[in-house]
């Protein structure tokens, strides 16, 4: 039995861009760190770095329905019809904002008109070609989009019998986000006029939909047929001999076409004919193309024939094929309709077709290498803290490291796709006890959260900062650093870092000669299976009827299943079969989207745009098609069950044949514990460090935390809230899919240490999730010094570029919001620091606004410095700054322009900086 559909949720593949820059997705971290270089009173050069600020940004709700109609006297679109027939209007509607939103339909009667129109309904054009084609012909009231997503829709109504010719009705399609109720679109009047003359109707589809790569081809058909109460005459073409329907088509910009069109007609005499300026038009031949889009040259069919000459019935189509220019960007929009003008037997007609949009869709990649070899093929050496690093291939090394010293390994990374792209940096293969984390190119500043955005093509230059414990022995340590995308997180690429041998750091030899060292290589494997659309093995798990064998896959994985329809008429009847899925237990929770593609040759790949039916298909015939199942990044683990079934459109529910299924969805055990932390403290003192315990797994976590730290006898105390603390912390529960918990570790230092003691305290976070386990690291080292600067960072958050604020702590922004960090530098040691330089990094997602900074408690006629690379200063603060920049703060006190050695930080002394920077 066919029951009636209320909200779809229709998460279509086909993409359209907002804008040239998209709004930062909702639920997007923007994380936030600073850090400060100084010279303590031992006159060792020292860093430390603020707590980290954390900006989570939140949902807009926005949404169009196109095409506008402001008002009844002013429709955006007119349909003729006799009395009696059905006409369709075409929108499409586009989630604007920066989330999943479901938009709810209705429509509402005109009131300024003649009639009100009967049966209407709201249908969804899977394949926004304009018709109502088989497999979408159940109602809706509502679509479901992610961001940036749009969906086209038909509205379905039939004129009254009793309307009469020239009378019309006016209908409005209105929307209503169910995200926030308060955004409405209501501005969509359409017009259906009733005739007893000719009507043409006028449809347009793109083949595929949605989005196209560089290069490839779109195929654009217009169809149509005189569905009005007489035949159709010809209409005069400038350019053109004898009269005849004009079947027009603007190329749209950038697009090329090759190839002579295809087209027919039920009546008169068909030609291909073109114009450069849109209105004069001449025959199409072969010598003439090809023929580019500029947003006048227009392609066309003409059929010619005189009087009354196209009847009732007689209907016509129109294709020609365009190719997108190889070097289109990503986001670029085609947009495109045609218009067919006639003579209804009464004056000129014009009918113009619904809009097809197709978008040149981002392709995202990533490579990173040794410094300056982003793309591997690396030679060469460069000197890092008295280091030679020798690249080589996609891999760098240093010979031999003094235990105790400090190693940087420098790294470019490259957007290697055709957007801009923002990525996440990682690393991991550190040997226990060396205190490492990844730094900008001033081999200072912490890396928080993504980097970014990067442009296509462009280089982020960035370090990984290992200090080697004093004590540390052992050969050949290789560490792997890795760089994801953002926006296509399966592309990854990973580079690494060797030091071959550690040496006494502590002793002191004289040698003469050469030390030399063979090459290595280093071997990577990839375990599991990653079931995607291009890996079709005959080892996949397949379907059975009444079977056990099902797929595995881990949460945002694809899964694609190769299916068959086949023709068992017994009467030898062709058929047409719609294709649907039956959700069962756990479906609803795992899977984000199914469709269905055609793939007539069984090469597992898809033969066109995504599909409801099979078409028509003769007695014993074989249909074959893929189901692409995109699991959601959130799936919880366990059986997503469900079937496929296949109706027959010929008897009504019956026949219908059913595949059940399910996949088995993967514990997905992943916890992250971060950042590493660092600073300073006086002997006797206490030091406090926060870090982020996060449970990225599918399931809930129950952690325990605990740290190795106190070799000196400093005392480390930890707390899950700041107030109370323990020796550990044990039953630390967290939710799944991002669940977190702020972690607080108390350092108490006794007196009588040593200035230049350093105690690394590893953290760590061993987990329970599900039926295995995940555990993470981070690390603290803490110095004890003469003169201790604290590092202190605060974040307020507001509306737009108001005053009025939106989170007092910063924790949440919305796009176009304005994030002012404070970041406090106070020497709380009883000794003069020197050279101190306090540095901020723009973080992903935003734009610069502004910075600004004060100094107090400094000797007379200082003056604050500002600088965007740390050796270059300047008294004005900087205008601007790069995606990934930093900007620097220093106090210059002996009037030299400059920061260094001689600049003087007293006691009590503070220097506040102020950086505002608005979310995207």
């Amino acid at each position: 039995m066919k029951k009636p559909v209320g909200i779809i949720g229709v998460l279509l593949s086909l993409w359209f861009s907002l804008a040239l820059a998209a709004p930062t997705p909702a639920g997007t971290s923007i994380q936030n760190q600073a850090s400060a270089t100084y010279v303590d009173s031992a006159g060792q050069p020292r860093s430390t770095t603020s707590n980290l600020v954390v900006t989570v940004v939140q949902q807009v709700y926005s949404f169009t329905i196109t095409p506008n109609g402001a008002n009844e006297a002013s429709p955006g679109q007119t349909r003729s019809g006799l009395p009696g027939s059905q006409v369709l209007f075409n929108y499409q509607v586009t989630n604007t904002g920066n989330g999943t939103d479901t938009i709810n339909l209705a429509t509402v009667q005109g009131t300024a008109d003649n009639f009100d129109l009967t049966g209407v309904q709201i249908f969804l054009d899977a394949n926004c070609n304009g018709n109502l084609d088989a497999g979408e012909t159940t109602p809706i009231t509502g679509v479901t989009l992610n961001m940036g997503n749009s969906a086209c829709l038909i509205v379905r109504a039939t004129l009254p019998t009793s309307a009469t010719n020239g009378q019309y009705g006016n209908l409005n399609l209105t929307g209503t986000s169910v995200g926030n109720p308060n955004v409405k679109d209501n501005d969509n009047w359409a017009r259906a006029t009733a005739t007893t003359a000719a009507a043409l109707t006028a449809f347009k589809s793109a083949s595929p939909s949605g989005n196209v790569t560089p290069g490839s081809t779109i195929t654009y058909t217009v169809s149509g047929a005189n569905t009005g109460g007489g035949a159709a005459y010809g209409v005069s073409v400038t350019g053109l001999s004898g009269t005849g329907i004009l079947v027009a088509d603007t190329i749209p910009s950038g697009l090329s076409v090759s190839s002579m069109p295809t087209g027919s007609a039920g009546a008169g005499t068909v030609s291909f004919v073109y114009s450069t300026d849109g209105s004069s038009w001449s025959p199409l031949g072969s010598s003439n193309l090809p023929l580019t889009g500029n947003g006048t040259v227009a392609i066309g069919l003409f059929i010619s024939g005189s009087g009354a000459f196209f009847p009732q019935g007689a209907s016509y189509t129109f294709s020609f094929g365009a190719t997108v220019p190889t070097g289109a960007a990503s986001g670029t929009l085609y947009t495109n309709s045609a218009t067919v003008r006639f003579n209804d037997g009464t004056a000129p007609q014009t009918v113009t077709t619904n809009s097809t949009t197709n978008t040149v869709g981002a392709g995202y990649n990533v490579a990173v290498g040794p410094y300056g070899f982003p793309t591997a093929g690396a030679s060469g050496t460069y000197t890092a803290l008295g280091y030679t690093v020798t690249r080589s291939g996609d891999a760098q090394s240093i010979a031999s490291v003094y235990d105790g010293t400090t190693v940087i390994f420098r790294h470019t990374l490259r957007n290697t796709g055709n957007a801009a792209d923002s990525f996440t940096l990682g690393f991991s293969g550190a040997p226990t006890g060396w205190s490492c984390g990844l730094v900008a190119d001033d081999l200072t500043t912490p890396i928080s959260g993504p980097v970014g955005p990067v442009a296509a093509g462009a280089d982020y230059n960035f370090a990984l900062k290992c200090q080697v414990p004093a004590g540390a022995t052992g050969n050949s340590f290789t560490l792997t650093v890795t760089a994801t995308s953002v926006g296509d997180p399966g592309k990854t690429d990973p580079t690494t870092d060797t030091v071959t041998a550690l040496a006494d750091g502590f002793r002191l030899d004289l040698y003469g000669g050469v030390n030399g060292y063979g090459p290595y290589t280093q071997s990577q494997t990839q375990n599991g299976t990653n079931y995607t659309s291009d890996d079709l093995s005959t080892s996949r798990p397949p379907i059975y009827q009444n079977g056990t064998v099902y797929p595995s896959a881990n949460p945002g994985a694809q899964v694609v299943y190769r299916l068959r329809v086949k023709n068992l008429n017994p009467s030898g009847q062709a058929d047409n079969y719609t294709l649907l899925v039956q959700p069962g237990s756990g479906y609803a929770a795992a899977v984000d989207s199914l469709l269905f593609y055609p793939d007539a040759n069984d090469d597992g790949l898809p033969d066109g745009p995504p599909i409801s039916s099979t078409g028509l298909l003769g007695a014993n015939g074989e249909f074959k098609y893929l189901a692409v199942v995109t699991l959601k990044n959130t799936a919880p683990p366990g059986p997503a069950g469900f079937s496929f079934a296949a109706q027959s459109s010929q008897s009504g529910a019956e026949p219908k044949d059913f595949a059940p299924t399910q996949i088995n969805v993967n514990t997905l055990a992943q916890v992250s514990l971060i950042p590493d932390r660092s600073g300073t403290v006086t002997s006797p003192g206490t030091i406090q460090y926060t870090h982020t315990l996060t449970n990225s797994s599918n399931t809930g976590a129950t952690c325990t935390v605990s740290g190795n730290g106190g070799s000196y006898g400093w005392t480390y105390q930890y707390s899950l809230d700041g107030t109370t603390w323990a020796p550990s912390l044990i039953g630390i529960s967290l939710t799944p899919n991002g669940g977190n918990q702020t972690i607080y570790v108390r350092v108490l230092v006794p007196a009588g240490e040593p200035i230049g003691r350093t105690d690394v305290n590893t953290l760590t976070a061993s987990c329970d999730v599900g039926s295995t386990s995940a555990s993470a690291t981070a690390s603290e080292t803490t110095t004890v010094v003469g003169g201790d600067l604290r590092l202190s960072k605060s974040a307020v958050s507001y509306v737009g570029t108001s005053a009025t604020v939106r989170s007092s702590d910063g924790s949440q922004a919305y796009p176009g919001d304005t994030l002012v960090y404070t970041v406090l530098a106070e020497n709380i040691g009883t000794a003069d620091l020197k050279a101190v330089k306090v540095a901020d990094p723009l973080p992903g997602y935003t734009g610069f606004v502004s910075v600004s900074a004060t100094a107090t408690g400094f000797p007379a006629g200082a003056t604050v410095l500002y600088s965007t690379d740390g050796t270059t200063w300047s008294t004005a603060a900087p205008t601007s700054l790069p995606a990934g920049g930093t900007v620097y703060v220093g106090v210059n006190t002996n009037g030299d322009g400059t920061i260094d050695g001689n600049d003087v930080m007293p006691p009590g002394a503070k220097i506040t900086l102020t950086f505002k920077v608005q979310v995207q």
